[in-house]
């Protein structure tokens, strides 16, 4: 079996009819697998992304698929490591491979060996059916001589009812061939006049109504589903709910242009109550729930259950045969005469904790290098310096990370005599640098000998003693100089510099306080206050001071990077954080 490896946007689009007849056969697929899905899904990713497509020979049709994306991730200390996750996490409910079932022994074997030829220290499985052949095949394919491999274990969702959810168990109901069928023989007599009763509220006209969205209206309908989404579990988590927003933004409009994607929105008077995105597989004749949302300020009726009754009936009449609600073994779920069944995730671990062959994979050296500017932007040299040696070691002439590395060397042995306890020759950059400043130092002590009570030789003095690595006679002059004028901003700041390089960060924050107490426009107090936070790992204030740095100078390149490094920080951490804390998407 041949695999070919496609990377770019262009050759993904060449292979929608062949992707399409693949979906069309196998039992397997969902729509979470569909080429609009994927195309759409990765269009949207700045990570690299990567489609495995297998044929029995170099000239013939593709006969399976496996989308799986590139990560990267920072140990520090260590350097960068990277990991692969199937195309769609961690945003589609269920992933997979694609494939023509006829050839899957063969298929499998050869993914799983393209896999293992790219360089990761962890692959992760999430969102499988594990009672799948295939995916079975696949995780044999990673032996226990050179891999560890186990189940993760989602933990359970505790709601403000106190329910407690477990993530893993997707319910879904087999439909009937008929509307009268279904409530008969699949509702309890309580759940069966309660759905009666909403639908005839609905038909009767009494101030309800659904609307379905349309290419004319899928941005203001989509506005609509996304307002309620947000207003009902936005507060929980905030960065949870801007990354649903975002990448419901981007995909949703693709799949209701290609007939995947039904959008009811259920009214009461002029006023929007309740609206759902319904994901169509037609050749499974599936639908899925994908994310739904009510006005939950509405306690004399259920508008929830008034969307799910009507997309039930809807499903039925257009032959669909399964109506899928999604993660989440929500008691409401159950009404409707539903089954579940358990997605799980995995985790396939290099033995070394290390990627395979020692080195970065080359598809990430791109985001590894904006990674390392970040890190060298925030003073974090160290990390930095490891990054460039890492992504040398694969391209020794790599222009970016060659001049970077460069810079962090020369960046390193001057902060290597800001922060040291020892003292520091004067050649620590060039010799006419170090020229320079031994004639200014010059000037600032012969202009204080005259004048003792000249303030800017001593603020002056105490920033060239700092960059020699005298830090106790650096605080001398600088107290001096705070002694002469102690309204002074600027040289509050430097007091607050001289702390952070001696790492008493909160001592530093005081003293940029200070300055700001002083002058409240002072911008760079505010951008080096972020930095000593940062530190301390206080991220949301770090990030609040940043932005006032930024709203006062919009311009200031040093302050723009340390937020897109913080950025960067707390984005490594994303993929646990939405596993750990991911919110439900169905009501």
């Amino acid at each position: 079996m041949h695999v070919d490896v496609i990377e770019k946007l262009e050759d993904l689009q060449v292979l929608k009819d062949n992707w399409d007849r693949i979906y069309e056969i196998d039992p397997e697929a969902q729509c979470f697998l569909s080429w609009t899905w994927i195309s759409s899904w990765f269009a949207s990713r700045s990570l690299p992304w990567i489609v495995l497509a297998a044929r029995e020979d170099t000239d013939g049709a593709y006969v399976a698929f496996f989308p799986i994306q590139l990560g990267t991730g920072l140990d520090r200390g260590k350097g960068f490591y990277n990991t692969i996750v199937l195309g769609g996490s961690y945003f589609a409910s269920y992933t997979g491979i694609l494939c023509d079932p006829a050839f899957a022994d063969a298929v499998v074997p050869a993914f799983a060996d393209c896999v293992r030829s790219f360089h990761w220290s962890s692959l992760h499985l999430d969102d499988i059916d594990r009672s799948s052949a295939r995916i079975g095949s696949f995780l044999d394919h990673f032996p226990q001589a050179d891999f560890v491999g186990d189940r993760v274990k989602r933990p359970a969702q505790i709601t403000d009812a106190a329910e407690r959810i477990d993530p893993e168990i997707h319910v879904h109901v087999t439909l009937p061939a008929d509307f009268g069928s279904f409530l008969r023989e699949k509702l309890h007599w309580r759940a069966r006049r309660n759905v009666r009763h909403c639908l005839r509220q609905l038909d009767g006209s009494a101030g309800f109504r659904v609307t379905h969205s349309n290419a004319e209206t899928i941005e203001t309908d989509l506005a609509t589903l996304l307002s309620l989404w947000e207003k009902q579990w936005g507060r929980r988590n905030p960065g949870y709910t801007r990354y649903v927003l975002d990448n419901s933004h981007s995909i949703l409009p693709d799949c209701l242009r290609s007939g995947g994607l039904f959008l009811p929105i259920l009214w009461h008077d002029q006023a929007p109550i309740a609206a759902s995105a319904v994901l169509i597989d037609r050749p499974r004749k599936s639908l899925l729930c994908f994310l739904s949302a009510r006005d939950v300020s509405i306690r004399d009726m259920s508008p929830g259950l008034m969307v799910h009754a009507y997309t039930i009936r809807w499903a039925i009449e257009n032959g669909f045969r399964i109506y899928d609600l999604g993660p989440g073994d929500y008691e409401h779920k159950y009404i409707f005469g539903s089954v579940s069944r358990r997605i799980e995730r995995f985790r396939i671990d290099t033995k070394t904790g290390r990627n395979l062959g020692e080195r970065l994979d080359q598809h990430c050296l791109p985001f590894v290098v904006a990674r390392i500017k970040s890190l060298y932007s925030a003073g974090d040299l160290a990390n930095a310096e490891i990054g460039c040696r890492q992504v040398l070691a694969i391209e020794p002439t790599h222009k970016d990370a060659l001049a970077l590395y460069r810079e962090i060397v020369a960046s390193r042995m001057l902060w290597q005599a800001i922060t040291s306890d020892d003292a520091v020759t004067d050649t620590v950059t060039d010799s006419q640098g170090a020229i320079d400043r031994a004639e200014a130092e010059k000037q600032c002590r012969a202009a204080i000998a005259e004048n003792p009570g000249d303030f800017d030789a001593a603020h002056r003095l105490s920033i060239l003693l700092l960059l020699r690595g005298e830090a106790k006679e650096a605080e001398a002059e600088i107290g001096r100089a705070l002694e002469l004028r102690p309204d002074s901003a600027a040289a509050h700041c430097t007091y607050g510099n001289l702390l952070a390089a001696i790492r008493d960060f909160e001592g530093a924050i005081v003293r940029y306080d200070q300055a700001i107490a002083l002058e409240p426009n002072h911008a760079i107090a505010y951008n080096n206050k972020g930095n000593a936070l940062r530190r301390l790992g206080r991220s949301d204030e770090a990030l609040a001071s940043y932005e006032k740095a930024i709203a006062i100078r919009p311009d200031y390149e040093q302050a723009l990077a340390n937020r897109a490094a913080l950025f960067d920080e707390e984005t490594d951490m994303l993929p646990a954080m939405i596993q750990l804390s991911r919110l439900p998407l169905n009501v």
